[in-house]
């Protein structure tokens, strides 16, 4: 009998990460970069990890929420997004400050 509820929760523990880990391909994702195209329908930001260089288009829609300033070009850049069919779209965007050092 204890060996039956020891596998019946085993068997209930395993189900239960299986869930979690599905769950997790819905939550929302960053990406930090340059901003290197800004139109009103998408943006474009690039980084460069490990000496190679990744570019990504997020679409925006009317509850894409941009804080921290207004968007230039050239300008560093947080965009959370939603992944859905290899389409990223930008939930929210943070501008960072120019990181200028004084002499």
């Amino acid at each position: 009998m204890k060996l039956l509820g020891s596998l019946l929760l085993m068997v209930l523990g395993l189900a239960l990460c299986a869930r979690c880990v599905a769950a997790q391909d819905d939550q929302d994702n960053y990406f930090t970069g340059t901003l290197i195209e800004n139109t009103p329908d998408h943006l474009k930001v690039s980084r460069v990890l490990q000496g190679k260089t990744e570019e990504r288009v997020f679409k925006l829609n009317a509850q894409t929420k941009v804080e921290g300033g207004r968007l230039r070009l050239k300008q560093r850049v947080n965009v959370r997004y939603i992944s859905i069919d290899e389409v990223y779209t930008a939930i929210l965007v943070i501008v960072r400050p120019s990181t200028k050092t004084k002499k």
